[in-house]
């Protein structure tokens, strides 16, 4: 008796344990990209500096999705606007479908003036 309750409970706890295991790989494999939206200058061709605003790239938590990266459209850019390049390897499941996931985190820091003021912004796909 005490054989079969012990095997029971030992299978019991690997079965457990293998799905712990699968369900934390899952959610390991979306790539999550960070952003910030704040106020940035745009130098024109003849120096006139304008405001602006755009979004800067942050950390890139890639999961088990190796490629997954985040940067500014043009490198020498410094504080200057530039647009951001997200780029997320392309996954094929089935013949023209992805299983390819993103998570984007977006940090609003828009405020413009002397007193600051909340600036809504959002994104959309």
């Amino acid at each position: 008796m005490r054989t079969y309750w012990l095997n029971s409970s030992l299978i019991r706890t690997g079965l457990a344990a293998s799905v712990l295991l699968l369900a934390g790989s899952a959610f390991a494999q979306v790539p999550v990209v960070n952003l910030t939206a704040a106020p940035r200058q745009a130098v024109l061709p003849d120096g006139e500096s304008v405001p602006m605003w755009g979004y800067t790239c942050g950390a890139v938590t890639q999961g088990a999705v190796p490629g997954t990266s985040c940067a500014p459209l043009n490198a020498n850019a410094g504080l200057n606007w530039s647009p951001v390049l997200i780029t997320v390897p392309y996954t094929q499941s089935a013949p023209g479908v992805s299983s390819t996931s993103l998570t984007i985190s977006l940090t609003n820091n828009l405020s413009f003036g002397a007193t600051p003021t909340n600036i809504a912004t959002s994104m959309r796909r």
